[in-house]
């Protein structure tokens, strides 16, 4: 009996605005002000030369290494610094409630991992629903199609897809579900198109001592089929100072 209830249980379908309010319960529910996150990031080989040549680093082969920080002041405010080991050269993406902004070179996988990483990640509200309901602004805006919701596999993990899985580039928002309770929903991909191209960002690994479940440590972000950006979290300050961060 209770194999044939753990089976029904993982058969069952939840709607998405189920989905939503429950995730959007556990952000609501962080006691978290600020978040400074110190970590590494790797830019791919296909646009390496690129990123090397404006920041004034040298490449041959194989991934860029850069350093990264992430600073997030709730609600909706984040910036990304990316920076090279070789120069004082940074590249800088924020986001202030919807603003967006760069200072330095631009590199468009930036810009898409701190855009996601804001609008699914540096959400909190006192207000009862308005957490749900920006996120589902934000797969709107996306055109992700809530109304669809189905089974799929991330990683070896269970996860719900919200989105038209019958056409491989519909937008589709993805989410980790949780083997046993509490469900907590975790962001575990996203994809899109707009204007730059075609999007696939990637959330991995919740269970990191350092970040918890309050941001993935590894963030991937891929232009097509082709990897292009992978940020990873080293170390987090949840009493950082950023009165004087530019957002």
């Amino acid at each position: 009996m209770r194999l044939l209830v753990a089976a029904l249980a993982l058969a069952y379908v939840m709607p998405t605005y189920s989905i939503l309010r429950r995730y959007a319960g556990t952000r609501d529910d962080l006691t978290l002000t600020t978040l400074k996150v110190d970590g590494t990031a790797a830019v791919a080989p296909a646009i390496a030369r690129e990123v090397a040549s404006t920041l004034g680093s040298t490449w041959v082969a194989g991934d860029l290494p850069l350093t990264s920080a992430l600073a997030i002041k709730y609600p909706g405010r984040c910036r990304l610094d990316l920076s090279s080991l070789e120069s004082n050269k940074t590249l800088t993406v924020a986001s202030s409630n919807g603003k967006k902004r760069t200072e330095g070179p631009e590199l468009a996988a930036a810009q898409v991992a701190l855009e996601q990483l804001c609008a699914l990640f540096a959400l909190k509200s006192a207000g009862e629903g308005e957490t749900r309901a920006s996120l589902d602004r934000h797969l709107t805006a996306l055109k992700v199609d809530t109304k669809l919701v189905s089974h799929a596999r991330f990683l070896g993990q269970l996860t719900f897809a919200i989105g038209d899985r019958q056409q491989p580039d519909a937008p589709q928002y993805w989410v980790y579900r949780d083997r046993t309770p509490p469900d907590r929903f975790l962001p575990a991909r996203i994809r899109f198109t707009d204007e730059r191209g075609a999007w696939d960002v990637r959330f991995i690994d919740y269970s990191s001592a350092s970040v918890a479940d309050w941001l993935p440590r590894v963030v991937e972000v891929y232009k097509g089929q082709e990897l292009h950006l992978r940020l990873t979290a080293l170390t987090a300050d949840t009493r950082a100072d950023l009165e004087k961060t530019k957002f």
